[in-house]
């Protein structure tokens, strides 16, 4: 059985462009696992698209997301209860939801922000 990736924004982003912010090796633990994106990570990229600040459109990444065979993730009431229960090492509500909703689903969250990695467990930065 694959293990289950829940990529970060940007690594969602990186993977789906090709984009060679990520390594060999992290394009390498990508293709070898199941991987996730998760509906926050929509929803921001729905925001930052609106405010300029990304040229992708967000129908386009949840389209590239489904033709490259990767899970979408919902939101469940657990996974915003859960983010309750982290510590606060940063206030930004999207990556506490990612980090909460991989925990919650044992899942390891793909990220190449060091503060997210501050998390520890369930959280992996991206070689």
């Amino acid at each position: 059985m694959k293990p289950s990736l829940l990529l970060d924004t940007h690594v969602a982003l990186w993977w789906l462009s090709a984009d060679n912010h990520l390594t060999e090796a992290g394009r390498g633990l990508i293709r070898s696992s199941q991987c996730h994106i998760s509906a926050a990570s929509i929803w921001e990229v729905a925001i930052k698209y609106r405010l300029g600040k990304l040229a992708v459109p967000p129908g386009n990444f949840l389209g590239a997301a489904r033709s490259a065979s990767i899970r979408l993730l919902s939101i469940r009431p657990e996974h915003a209860a859960a983010t309750a229960d982290l510590p606060l090492l940063h206030k930004d509500p999207f990556d506490r939801l990612l980090i909460a909703q991989a925990r919650h689903e044992n899942m390891v969250l793909l990220t190449a922000d060091a503060v997210i990695a501050g998390y520890g467990e369930g959280v992996r930065i991206t070689p």
